[in-house]
């Protein structure tokens, strides 16, 4: 590619764009150049004639190929040049925006006045805001030999623009004067220097010197991303400092951090032709050589490359943007530059300064290459920071700082575990600080399956340490009032409950659930212990906790919230000697879903003090309300509480459930028991009179009351009147005994005990005949003369008498009525006896066996009156279902006896023994008769015998199957 100059001009500057794909040349004599990369088209920017020295490429074009944007260009002459070029090389805009950026501010030097301008060697342009697209914030950084200006602004989009542009003859040639602003187009850049809302800064050399004229470099680092330092080539040195284009002061965008003085280049001064900032190190372009010096002080050449010089001297050095390569030309050659591993001995230069951050920083992107590194700097930043621990230690620093930073440090660190423990394994607070520190952080690096046995060892460890400083704490909590002391107790509570909570400690805690109490236990901290059991869920632990602690209202609510009624029934027996009164609200409340049978453990405890069996008696009031609630347990449990704290209302639960013993809830023999027990009389007169003991129930009457006697003598009649007490015995025996108890004579009996009563006690006669109607007449005079005195008058007794005979005189009529009426019964049962014995049954010779139907003739039969008749030996075959098998057996014995017999009286009768024939003969005849009387009591087919098997199969399983196979073909 030829560019169109004439000797002696040749090209001064080239200014490639960011994306590459656009340039501007500028020749000796002030001739400029634009070419477009893509299409290698070169344009003759004819109406710019100045030397460009920088160009600010617009970052909004950045992908842009078909224009470069508005562009900043800068002069020798220290002016600034607004331009937008098309890829065709239209410049649809220029402007120039000021004359001479050194009129901005004024610049002191040696000898004083106003310099001369200076030439702009870099313009850095930024966008520091595109949210609203109308209104764009824009900072331009201009660099020239003595100065940089930083300059921010708020722009709003121009006006369309027109091709062409529009610019002045004169301003053409000159390069140095404002067009007019009526003449002018709006251009995108012009209030950097035009506005007044303008901000500006100003960085300014304190010298001046003609050798670094046109020689102001400005570079940054990073070259592709927002640059965070820089570096400025001025006559005073090299500045070196930090870029933050998003400060909030303009002041803070460019901050100088130190200044690196120029050095001799062959024992003379020498500006440099370029410099190029990196990471860590500034590369110096001079005429013969580069150098590399280090960003660190002190700032010494850590590489140093000169050539010969048949090569020429330096014309320029440019960084590559992309690749970050340096490249430095000469007439002759172009020498790439680029860096190796220039952190190789950063790390440790970082190191021995004690910038223990940015070693560790630096350390850590190169464990793969030295992986060393990163294991001496955590080591040596540990150390540190436990000497300087033991340093506030003397100086009565009580900060715990240095080792748990030193902690935190180790536990990164791959340096076995056993030895950086060793560091912490004293008594001391501050090393114990550390020591659970550094377990704290191994514990979190462990979150791999195959860590679990090491994770939980820590785990366990670490507790253990937390609960001993717990311990140690509340010791000294008890000597001390400081109210300080007490919060910071808290405070430590609170994170040993929040390490319980981590995800990691739960689920190794709750793998050694049993450890953990132990060592709670050890150090008697049963706060924890609960915390520890509540978090897991360990309702067994927590309530027994609580029981130690005698917080059962606590444990009463825990056994509500969780609905444990298993362990409420446990622990109910507990809890009803503490709190009977909440225990109880609580059943009623529940009665529907708490099962009082798995209460009576806990009810009879309530018999201990009136405290608990009020309450009781109140639970069970309430549950005997339900209906069909008739546990006997229950209602003994009852009985005992009434019998012993409310003896005046247990008559009245007796007497509610009435006297039929079938019908009482309660067993009868626990309750007169326990009446026994307490001497409650009354109580024990009605149990009998339950029991049927009436007799007993009189004479235990009798020692303090006559009327209740009477009554328990009443209740017999009640008794014999529907006997469904009876019912509930199931031993026949004792209902025998029962009946032979209450019959005429045993009535009788007790009522002539409560007649003799008033004779005997209380001599009165006519209370005792009175009996006579109480007993509804059961008893008469006549079994009261026996017990009445010798000497009684007639006269008190002839009312009785007379009442008696005339009772007496009906009570013979009907008597006689019913002697009549059952000998006329006997007359009519003889008649029908009589009849009974000429009853005949006629067999005709053509009937047949009902087995198997054959003639009955010439063979031994049975009849029975339903006219059924079988030959004997098909009646034998037909009853043998209907009998049990002792019967079949004994049947089949009796058959063989009687054809035994049978064969010996023929013999007999053949031998003409008579007497011996009449033996067997009756031998026979009584065998016959057994084997009659068990095959022939009912008949087969209609029978009873035959009705009750009317339920069994017609076949057996077996028949079934035999006569289901016999249709297979």
């Amino acid at each position: 590619m030829t560019l169109p100059l004439q000797s002696p001009d040749h090209v001064a500057y080239i200014h490639l764009s960011r994306n590459g794909f656009h340039a501007i040349i500028s020749s000796k004599f002030g001739h400029n150049f634009y070419i477009h990369l893509k299409t290698n088209s070169v344009h003759h920017l004819k109406k710019i004639r100045c030397v460009v020295t920088a160009v600010g490429w617009n970052p909004d074009y950045s992908k842009d190929t078909d224009s470069t944007g508005a562009v900043l260009l800068g002069t020798a002459q220290g002016s600034i040049i607004e331009l937008t070029v098309s890829s065709c090389g239209m410049m649809t805009s220029q402007k120039e925006l000021t004359p001479q950026v050194a009129q901005i501010a004024e610049q002191r030097i040696t000898g004083g006045g106003a310099s001369p301008a200076a030439a702009i060697t870099d313009i850095q342009l930024f966008q520091l805001s595109d949210d609203d697209p109308k209104a764009k914030k824009w900072m331009v950084i201009i660099a020239q030999m003595a100065r940089l200006i930083v300059l921010i602004m708020e722009n709003e989009p121009p006006p369309a623009p027109k091709l062409g542009g529009f610019t002045s003859s004169a301003s053409l040639q000159a390069g140095l004067m404002n067009l007019g602003a009526e003449q002018a187009p709006t251009t995108t850049f012009h209030g950097f220097f035009s506005s007044m809302s303008t901000q500006q800064h100003t960085i300014s050399s304190s010298k001046f010197s003609e050798k670094f004229k046109n020689h102001g470099f400005l570079t940054m680092y990073p070259t592709t991303a927002e640059p965070k330092r820089y570096a400025w080539l001025s006559p005073d040195g090299i500045s070196i400092g930090k870029v933050n284009i998003l400060a909030e002061e303009i002041k803070d965008v460019l901050v100088e951090e130190f200044n690196i003085e120029h050095r001799l280049i062959e024992g003379r001064l020498e500006p440099p032709t370029g410099i190029a900032l990196t990471e860590y190190h500034i590369l110096l372009a001079y005429s013969s050589r580069v150098l590399a010096l280090s960003l660190l002080p002190p700032h010494d050449v850590v590489f140093e490359d000169p050539w010969h010089p048949e090569l020429g001297s330096a014309l320029g050095f440019v960084v590559d943007t992309v690749t970050e390569f340096v490249w430095l030309f000469t007439p002759t050659v172009a020498m790439k530059y680029g860096t190796n591993d220039e952190a190789r001995y950063i790390w440790k230069t970082y190191l021995d300064r004690g910038d223990f951050g940015r070693a560790l920083q630096i350390a850590r992107t190169r464990v793969d290459i030295e992986p060393d590194a990163l294991e001496m700097v955590l080591r040596k930043q540990a150390d540190f920071y436990i000497q300087e621990k033991k340093v506030f230690r003397i100086k009565n620093f009580t900060s715990d700082s240095g080792f748990t930073a030193a902690a935190e440090i180790l536990a990164q660190s791959s340096e076995p575990f056993e030895s950086v423990v060793l560091k912490f394994l004293t008594n001391s607070a501050e090393r114990k600080m550390g020591l659970k520190t550094l377990l704290d952080k191994k514990l979190e690096r462990l979150t791999r399956h195959e860590d679990k046995i090491r994770r939980d060892a820590l785990v366990m460890w670490l507790l253990n340490v937390q609960l001993e400083e717990l311990a140690e704490m509340r010791r000294l909590k008890n000597q001390s009032i400081d109210p300080a002391f007490a919060e910071k107790l808290r405070d430590t509570t609170d994170h040993v409950q929040r390490y319980f909570m981590r995800k990691n400690v739960i689920e190794s805690i709750q793998t050694n659930r049993e450890a953990v109490y132990r060592m709670c236990i050890a150090h008697a901290d049963f706060e924890m212990q609960l915390f520890f059991a509540n978090a897991v869920k360990d309702l067994r632990t927590v309530i027994d906790i609580l029981m130690l602690r005698e917080q059962y209202i606590e444990v009463l609510e825990v056994l509500k919230s969780q609905r444990a009624l298993e362990l409420f029934y446990e622990m109910c027996p507990l809890l009803i000697e503490h709190i009977p009164k909440q225990v109880i609200v609580y059943l009623i409340q529940n009665l529907d879903q708490i099962s009082p049978l798995k209460l009576m453990p806990c009810l009879s405890l309530c018999v201990k003090n009136m405290e608990m069996a009020i309450p009781a008696m109140k639970y069970l009031e309430t549950l005997f309300r339900v209906p069909d609630q008739r546990n006997r347990g229950l209602h003994n449990i009852y009985i005992h509480l009434m019998a012993k704290f409310r003896k005046e209302k247990l008559l009245g639960y007796l007497e509610s459930h009435g006297t039929i013993r079938a019908d009482i809830p309660y067993e009868l023999d626990f309750a007169m028991r326990t009446c026994e027990q307490f001497k409650l009389d009354e109580c024990i007169v009605f149990l009998y009179c339950v029991a049927g003991m009436f007799g007993d129930a009189v004479d235990k009457a009798l020692r303090y009351d006559v009327n209740l006697a009477k009554r328990c003598a009443l209740m017999m009649e009640e008794a014999e009147a529907n006997f469904a007490w009876l019912e509930g015995i199931q031993d026949p025996s004792e209902t025998d005994f029962i009946r032979q108890k209450i019959d005429e004579k045993s009535k009788k009996a007790i009522w002539l005990k409560i007649g003799a009563h008033y004779v005997t006690n209380e001599n009165n006669v006519e209370k005792c005949i009175k009996i006579i109607e109480e007993s509804n007449h059961l008893i008469t005079i006549q079994d009261l003369l026996p017990i009445i005195p010798k000497f009684t008058r007639v006269g008190e007794l002839k009312s009785v008498i007379v009442e008696f005979l005339r009772r007496n005189k009906e009570r013979l009529e009907t008597l006689e009525r019913s002697m009549k009426e059952a000998t006329d019964i006997a007359v009519e049962i003889r008649e029908k006896q009589e009849k009974l014995k000429n009853r005949t049954t006629v067999v005709k010779p053509s009937d047949v066996c009902a087995h198997c139907a054959r003639p009955l003739s010439g063979r031994a039969f049975n009849v029975h009156s339903c006219r059924h008749i079988f030959h004997r030996e098909c009646l034998e075959i037909a009853m043998i279902p209907f009998l049990t098998s002792e019967d079949v057996t004994r049947m089949r014995l009796l058959i063989s006896d009687e054809e035994r017999v049978l064969c010996q009286m023929k013999a007999e009768q053949m031998a003409g023994n008579q007497k011996g024939f009449a033996e067997k003969q009756e031998k026979y005849l009584r065998i016959a008769a057994a084997i009659g009387n068990i095959v022939g009591s009912e008949c087969p087919l209609c029978g009873d015998i035959a009705i009750s098997q009317i339920d069994q199969q017609f076949l057996s399983d077996e028949e079934f199957a035999a006569d289901l196979n016999s249709w297979l073909l």
